[in-house]
C-alpha cells in the first residue's frame, strides 16, 4: 500500500476533530483533572463515576454555546462581548481572580510535569539541586515548543496531546475493567461518606471545577476567532465538540477514575497517596515495568496541555481587557512577549509552592467553580439575545441542560462558601 495513504488513513482521527475543541478538550483534560479523577477513585472507590459522566453533555453544550457565541459576535474575543452585550467592568471582576488563580494553577502544573520527568528516570526523592534544574529545561522546553507555531501549531500538537492522554490512561485501567458490576454501580448518583477527613463533596466540587471552570468557558470565542470560524461552521463545530469533550475526554474522565478506584482503592494506605510518585509506583506494575512510564507521560503529557492552554488564554484575556490585538501569530510582538511572561513565571518560581503537586491542583479546581454559575448567567443571556445571537438562539433543550449546569455550579459554589466560612 502507498506509504501516503497509510500515513493519510492514520492521520484521518486527528483531521476530524482538529479545531478549538481539541485545544479546549486537552486543555480540561490537564493534570487538574486527572488529579481530581485519580483521588476521587483512590479516596472514594467509583462512587464517584456518575459525577465525571453526568457532566459530559453540560460540558458539551456550555463549550459549544460559548463557541457560537463567539461566531456569532463576529469572532470578538469574550471580554468585547462582554463590553458591547453587558457592561463594561464585567471583564475586570473577572481578569484579577483568573490572573491569581491561573498563577497559582500553572506553578502546580509545573511541578507535576517536573516531577512526572524525574519519576520516568527513576529519581523518585529528587534533591533540590536537580529539581530545579529539571524545572528550567522544562519550562523551556515547553515554550521551545509552542512560541514558533502561533494557533495553527497548537492546534495540531493539542489534538495529539489529546488522544495520547486517553489511550495513557485507558492502558492504566485496564485491571478496573474487570470490574463491571462495581464500574456500572458507580453511575448511580450517591454522596459517599467521607474518608479520613476528606470531603466527598470536595471531590465532587473538584471533578466539576476542573471540567466546568471560567477560563475554560470563557475561552472559546477565542478559540473560534483563531480559526477563522464563521456561520455556517456552527453545526461541524458542534458535532465536534461532540467527539472531543463527548467521546476522547469521555473515555479519559472513566479510565482515570476507574485507575484509582480499581488499584488504589483497595490498598490498606489509599488515603494517604497524595502525589505523583506515590500514585505512579502503585499503578505502574498493573503494566509490568512500563507501567509506571505510561502512567507518568500520561500525567505530564495532561499537565504540558493545561500548562500552555492556560498560558494562552491568560495572554488572550489580558491584551483583549486593554483592547490590544489578542491573535496568536509570530508577528504579534506583544502577544509572543505575554504568553512567554505567563508560561515562565510561574513554571520557574513553581519550587516556592509548598503544597504536594496533585492536591495544589486540586485545590484550585476546587476554588474556580466559585465563578462558574456567573459564566453561566453570562452564557444564558447571551445565547438568548436575539439582537445578538439571531438564528443560533437557544432551543428549549439548551437552555435546560444550561440551567442544570448553573444550578450545579450555585450549588457547589454554595457548599465552598459555606466550608470557608466555618473554617
Amino acid at each position: 500500500m502507498d506509504l501516503k495513504l497509510i500515513l493519510k488513513k492514520i492521520a484521518k482521527p486527528f483531521l476530524v476533530i482538529i479545531g478549538p475543541a481539541a485545544i479546549m478538550t486537552a486543555g480540561v483534560m490537564g493534570s487538574g483533572s486527572t488529579t481530581s479523577l485519580l483521588l476521587a477513585g483512590s479516596y472514594f472507590g467509583y462512587n464517584l463515576l456518575w459525577v465525571a459522566v453526568y457532566t459530559i453533555p453540560i460540558i458539551i453544550i456550555v463549550q459549544d454555546s460559548a463557541s457560537r457565541i463567539g461566531v456569532m459576535s463576529g469572532n470578538k474575543g469574550m471580554f468585547t462581548i462582554m463590553d458591547e452585550q453587558i457592561h463594561p467592568l464585567l471583564k475586570w471582576f473577572f481578569l484579577i481572580p483568573i490572573l491569581i488563580l491561573a498563577f497559582v494553577a500553572n506553578m502546580g502544573q509545573t511541578k507535576v510535569m517536573v516531577f512526572s520527568i524525574l519519576t520516568i528516570f527513576g529519581q523518585y526523592n529528587p534533591g533540590s539541586a536537580l529539581v530545579l534544574l529539571t524545572t528550567v529545561l522544562v519550562v523551556f522546553g515547553v515554550l521551545l515548543t509552542v512560541i514558533f507555531g502561533g494557533y495553527k501549531g497548537i492546534e495540531k500538537i493539542m489534538t495529539g496531546v489529546l488522544f495520547f492522554m486517553a489511550l495513557a490512561f485507558l492502558l492504566v485501567s485496564i485491571k478496573g475493567f474487570t470490574e463491571p458490576l462495581e464500574v456500572v454501580k458507580g453511575l448511580i448518583p450517591n454522596i459517599p461518606p467521607n474518608a479520613g477527613g476528606r470531603s466527598s463533596l470536595q471531590f465532587i466540587s473538584a471533578i466539576t471545577g476542573a471540567s466546568i471552570a471560567i477560563t475554560a468557558i470563557l475561552a472559546f470565542p477565542y478559540f473560534t476567532a483563531e480559526g477563522g470560524y464563521k456561520k455556517q461552521d456552527v453545526s461541524s463545530n458542534f458535532k465536534k465538540a461532540v467527539l472531543t469533550f463527548g467521546g476522547i475526554r469521555g473515555v479519559w474522565c472513566i479510565a482515570a477514575l476507574v485507575a484509582g478506584a480499581s488499584v488504589l482503592f483497595k490498598l490498606p494506605n489509599h488515603l494517604s497517596i497524595e502525589n505523583v510518585n506515590q500514585a505512579g509506583q502503585v499503578l505502574g506494575p498493573i503494566l509490568g515495568k512500563w507501567g509506571i512510564i505510561i502512567f507518568s507521560l500520561g500525567l505530564f503529557s495532561s499537565a504540558y496541555a493545561t500548562f500552555i492552554v492556560v498560558a494562552q488564554l491568560l495572554t488572550y484575556f489580558t491584551l483583549d481587557a486593554y483592547g490590544f490585538d489578542w491573535k496568536f501569530n509570530i508577528k504579534n510582538k506583544r502577544f509572543l512577549i505575554l504568553f512567554s511572561f505567563f508560561l515562565l513565571l510561574p513554571g520557574l518560581t513553581s519550587f516556592l509552592w509548598n503544597l504536594p503537586a496533585l492536591l495544589s491542583i486540586v485545590a484550585a479546581m476546587v476554588l474556580s467553580i466559585v465563578g462558574s454559575p456567573i459564566t453561566f448567567i453570562i452564557v444564558i443571556y447571551l445565547m438568548n439575545k436575539k439582537s445578538f445571537i439571531g438564528e443560533n438562539r437557544a432551543s428549549f433543550s439548551r437552555n435546560s441542560i444550561l440551567v442544570i449546569g448553573f444550578v450545579l455550579t450555585f450549588l457547589l459554589a454554595y457548599y465552598q462558601i459555606i466550608e470557608f466560612i466555618k473554617k
